[in-house]
């Protein structure tokens, strides 16, 4: 699937050795549709027998640019990947599928903090990569419309929440994230 969201502001805070605490309210941009990474999700039903209830697991790959950088915070972004991977159960009503899941928070963070790079172009730059640095829950509704006998588009929208926690050159950053996503794409059936 694709799709975007929306995040809510929320606090970020930041420490750096040597340095005084940056606490501030985070406004992320999602970029969804950025060449480079775009956000994606799937996911991956068990079904009972009598196609009522499911476990399932999910990944979303959430993208997080600060809009509201300063003076000392240039640069903040989770564009590699505020990822989720969740595991869950899913539910049939009304025609209607809900799911509740929760689980890890893996993200990918770039940014320049008072002059100083990690994860960015600058060839002095701290390369970090993937790491499982938080914890994470998703509600969501989705609905399916088969076109063949298993094919079908589906629709999906709810509302996720993580905490994770990121390096940032000579120091971390304490990042929850709270947005309503959104999501289309293809289902297939076995």
């Amino acid at each position: 699937m694709t799709g975007t969201a929306y995040n809510v502001p929320t606090p970020l805070t930041i420490r750096q050795d040597g340095y005084p605490e940056i606490r501030m309210t985070a406004h992320y941009d999602t970029k969804p549709f950025h060449p480079f990474a775009p956000y994606y999700s799937w996911r991956v039903n068990f079904w009972n027998h009598e196609h009522t209830a499911a476990w399932e697991v999910q990944q979303v790959h959430h993208r997080l640019f600060l809009s509201n950088t300063t003076a000392e915070v240039q640069r903040f972004e989770i564009h590699y990947g505020y990822n989720y991977f969740l595991f869950g159960r899913a539910w049939v009503a009304r025609g209607f599928m809900l799911h509740a899941s929760g689980g890890v928070v893996a993200p990918n963070p770039a940014s320049e903090i008072r002059g100083k790079f990690l994860n960015t172009s600058d060839p002095g730059a701290l390369d970090v990569s993937y790491r499982v640095s938080g914890v994470g829950a998703a509600l969501s509704i989705s609905r399916r419309l088969m076109i063949l006998r298993h094919v079908g588009a589906v629709a999906d929208g709810g509302i996720l929440g993580g905490r994770a926690w990121v390096p940032v050159r000579d120091g971390h950053a304490t990042v929850p994230n709270l947005g309503f996503h959104g999501h289309v794409g293809l289902s297939v059936a076995f």
